[in-house]
């Protein structure tokens, strides 16, 4: 996902309006509006007020990798994006889990 959907995607889970941020971030929205489609770059000072705003990493929203192992870089991918979801799809990621997770116990502990 690009940033500017990240970021518009965490204002709308947040029900912020475009105007609403662009005050909190004491931007003009057009500029605001450009940064979400992707036309503009935020700055560096921007995206930290972003990151506080919404309460997320700076490292996740810009998606800086971290040379982890392959494993742990799906798992941080998907701690990450989950922070854009609302409860409902939350509860159906830990259903979808819970039951991978039984089938797995169940095919590595039958006994032959």
């Amino acid at each position: 996902m690009k940033l500017g959907e990240k970021i518009k995607l965490l204002r709308k889970n947040k029900k912020i309006s475009q105007e609403e941020l662009s005050n909190m971030l004491n931007i003009n929205r057009n500029f605001l509006s450009r940064i979400e489609t992707g036309k503009s770059e935020p700055t560096s000072s921007i995206l930290k007020k972003i990151a506080v705003i919404f309460n997320v990493d700076l490292n996740s929203l810009l998606e800086v990798d971290e040379g982890q192992t392959k494993g742990e870089d799906k798992i941080k991918y998907i701690m990450t994006n989950c922070k854009y979801l609302h409860e409902k799809d939350l509860d159906f990621i830990v259903r979808i889990i819970s039951v991978m997770r039984e089938e797995y116990v169940k095919i590595n502990t039958k006994t032959n």
